[in-house]
C-alpha cells in the first residue's frame, strides 16, 4: 500500500488547490473547517490506508491553496467538485468538519452521484450566532491591519477547556501552536472576513436534508455545545443517518479523543462499502 504524503498542487479551471494523499483504492476526502487547513488531519492521514485513498486539501484562501474570492459556500462546493475532477475521482466518501461540513452537505445535495457516503462532523445546517456584531468588527479590523496570524495571540491567551488541553497534548504543545501559526499565517484576510460573514448569514439547508440519500454518519464532540442540537437535527432528518457522540471531545474530536474519532470513522467506512 502507498504511504504517499507529500504535498501536491491540483490546478483546476478555477484556481490551484494544495492537497495530500495516502493509501490506494476508493477515495475518502476530508474537508477542514474555518481558519483550519489540511494539517488539521495530519495525524490521521495514514490511518485509513487499508480502507481508502485518503485525500486532504486546503480550501481556497487557506494553507497552500490559491487565494481569491468569492468566499461563499457555492464557490467552495465548486472547488470540491473541480478537485475531484482534477484528481479523476468519480465518486468518493466525504467528511466535512464544521465549515467543511456545511460545504460537504451542500455538495452532496447538488451532486449526489459524486459521493458514496458522508460524515458530518461538528457542523450545522443553519447559521449559528458565534460572534457578536462588535466582535466581528474587532476581528475584521485586526486581520485587515495585521494579517490573520495576529489571531494567534488571543487564541493562546484564551482559557483552554480540558478537551482542548487534551488535543494540544495529543499533538504536542510546540507542534500544536506551530500548526496553528502556520494555518493562520497562510490564511487570506479576505477569506477570514468573507467566511466569517458567510457563517453568520447563509441560507439554511435543514429543510433539504431529507434529500440526502447516501449513507451518513453525524459525529459531534460530547462538549461541543453549539453543535449538539444541530447534530441531533441532522441525524433525525437525514434518512438512515447515525449519530455518534465522541466522548470527552469538544470541537476537534480528531485531536481531543483521537482513538474514538478514528474508530468512528473506520466503522463508517467499513459499514458503507460500495455495492
Amino acid at each position: 500500500m502507498s504511504r504517499e504524503a507529500e504535498s501536491r498542487f491540483a490546478g483546476t479551471a478555477r484556481l490551484g488547490l494544495a492537497y495530500q494523499a495516502s493509501g490506494t483504492g476508493e477515495a475518502f476526502v476530508l474537508l477542514h473547517g474555518f481558519t483550519g487547513a489540511k494539517s488539521d488531519f495530519r495525524d490521521h492521514l495514514h490511518a485509513f490506508d487499508d480502507l481508502r485513498r485518503t485525500v486532504v486539501y486546503d480550501q481556497r484562501g487557506h494553507g497552500g491553496s490559491d487565494r481569491g474570492g468569492p468566499y461563499d459556500f457555492a464557490t467552495l462546493v465548486d472547488d470540491l467538485i473541480a478537485l475531484l475532477d482534477a484528481l479523476q475521482i468519480e465518486r468518493c466518501d466525504l467528511l466535512g468538519h464544521s465549515l467543511g461540513g456545511m460545504v460537504a452537505m451542500r455538495a452532496v445535495l447538488r451532486r449526489p452521484e459524486r459521493f458514496r457516503s458522508l460524515v458530518l462532523m461538528d457542523t450545522a445546517p443553519a447559521p449559528l450566532p458565534l460572534w457578536s456584531w462588535r466582535a466581528r468588527w474587532q476581528l475584521r479590523r485586526l486581520v485587515r491591519r495585521h494579517g490573520c496570524e495576529a489571531l494567534l495571540e488571543g487564541a493562546r491567551r484564551a482559557p483552554q477547556s480540558e478537551p482542548v488541553r487534551r488535543g494540544i497534548e495529543f499533538v504536542g504543545e510546540a507542534a500544536y501552536w506551530q500548526r496553528r501559526r502556520d494555518a493562520l499565517r497562510s490564511l487570506d484576510p479576505d477569506a477570514y472576513c468573507g467566511l466569517m460573514d458567510t457563517l453568520r448569514r447563509h441560507e439554511p439547508v435543514a429543510s433539504r436534508l431529507a434529500g440526502i440519500s447516501c449513507p451518513t454518519t453525524v459525529l459531534v464532540g460530547e462538549f461541543d455545545t453549539p453543535f449538539l442540537a444541530p447534530a441531533r437535527l441532522m441525524a433525525d432528518t437525514i434518512p438512515g443517518a447515525r449519530l455518534v457522540t465522541i466522548a470527552g471531545a469538544e470541537h476537534s474530536p480528531q485531536l481531543e479523543n483521537a482513538d474514538a474519532w478514528r474508530g468512528a470513522v473506520r466503522d463508517h467506512l467499513l459499514q458503507w462499502k460500495s455495492p
